[in-house]
């Protein structure tokens, strides 16, 4: 799936395991067998939709800092 979408597969796998990436369990990709090392199955279309319809958050949502802006946390 990395190769689809020109990604690295470390890109691919920290997307999949972040809370807030494009990707849903069950809609773009589904486990293959019942242990704990199965593989992926990956849904290209609906992945690759997902990745691109996916927005990244501006960082001054996501920081989540008690200082003010341009305030310097040493003296």
């Amino acid at each position: 799936m990395a190769k689809i979408l020109g990604i690295h597969p470390q890109t691919l796998r920290k997307l999949r395991r972040s809370q807030i990436g494009p990707f849903k369990e069950g809609r773009d990709y589904r486990w293959i067998g019942l242990s704990t090392i199965s593989t992926l199955q990956w849904y290209v279309t609906s992945a690759s939709q997902a990745f691109t319809d996916f927005r990244r958050m501006p960082a001054e949502a996501v920081e989540t800092y008690s200082r003010a802006p341009g305030e310097r946390a040493w003296s």
